[in-house]
């Protein structure tokens, strides 16, 4: 059996009144913010990103498994019906709540 090491627990905790004390801790030095109408990306930095980026997108859309027109009909319809299905569900609710508002204001 391997021994398991323990932590030593820390000794310099503050107890009494002043325990409502937080712990001091250090900040890391800001970074240099850069000013305005310094140098500017160059314009071929610029180009090259902009088409590594378009190629990256290109080799994406190449791997998408595009749905076949019988598919999409299919969800299509599910979704048509369901709009239908919830639409007149919200007007039922919608009819019954307006009458029992017409009703408690008489």
């Amino acid at each position: 059996m391997k021994k398991q090491k323990t932590k030593p627990k820390s000794q310099g905790k503050e107890t009494g009144a002043n325990s409502s004390r937080g712990q001091v801790v250090k900040l890391k030095s800001a970074k240099a913010r850069p000013v305005k109408g310094a140098k500017a990306p160059s314009v071929t930095n610029w180009w090259r990103t902009a088409t590594q980026f378009v190629a990256e997108a290109w080799q994406e859309l190449k791997k998408v498994t595009w749905p076949g027109r019988r598919e999409t009909l299919g969800t299509t319809l599910v979704v048509i019906i369901l709009v239908i299905i919830i639409a007149a569900f919200l007007g039922v609710v919608d009819m019954g709540l307006s009458a029992l508002v017409k009703r408690v204001m008489r």
